[in-house]
């Protein structure tokens, strides 16, 4: 990791469902569109070093050009990542709390994937007001990471009107579920890492 190339972390409970394909589709979109500017990794709260990510996963259409999926492994999460994370990005509100019992200076850049997802799209359509953060143009003496977190600290101010335009923040976890619970899944995270996917490439710029 360089001074110029932010992080973002997705956190869920076993990091072999909904983070791990967060991940590996976010790495994707951003290798593609901002190639070399973002580290993208993922943990889990209560990891079992024991389990894989598992075949209803691979499954799923999006997952079909993931490459990097099949070698997953799942990861504990720890301070030092949280810390070091630009932009958090966690599965649910139960996950967030988990995350800030340890690392409480992380809440301003901390949301739930569909949360950040929902935000990045009223940003770039209009309904959220526009971020008058640091420029990120040629010229810009701010890093790119410093970019991502004050993005982030503007989507934070406006947590409320967010929140209120979703039936829920949280993504369901499909793990142990009937096999329709994955597709289900994914359509909520596809749509949210798109948005996502351009808000932040934007930044790279």
């Amino acid at each position: 990791m360089t001074d110029q190339q932010a992080t973002v972390l997705f956190v869920c409970t076993g990091n072999i469902c909904r983070s791990a394909y967060g991940h590996h589709l976010l790495a994707q979109r951003l290798e593609q569109e901002a190639p070399g500017r973002f580290r993208v990794v993922s943990a889990g709260t209560q990891v079992n070093p024991r389990l894989t990510v598992p075949q209803q996963i691979h499954g799923l259409e999006g997952a079909a050009t993931l490459q990097t999926l099949g070698s997953h492994s799942p990861t504990a999460l720890n301070a030092r990542t949280v810390q070091r994370a630009d932009l958090i990005l966690a599965a649910t509100e139960e996950h967030i709390a988990r995350i800030l019992r340890d690392t409480p200076g992380a809440l301003n850049r901390t949301f739930t994937m569909t949360e950040f997802g929902a935000a990045a799209g009223a940003l770039q359509n209009g309904t959220l007001p526009a971020w008058g953060g640091p420029s990120s143009g040629p010229g810009s003496s701010e890093s790119l990471p410093e970019r991502v977190r004050s993005l982030a600290r503007h989507l934070a101010r406006h947590r409320p009107a967010i929140r209120g335009s979703l039936d829920s923040i949280d993504l369901p976890d499909p793990y142990g579920r009937e096999d329709a619970a994955y597709p289900a899944m994914a359509e909520v995270l596809e749509p949210a890492v798109g948005h996502m996917a351009k808000l932040l490439a934007g930044l790279a710029r």
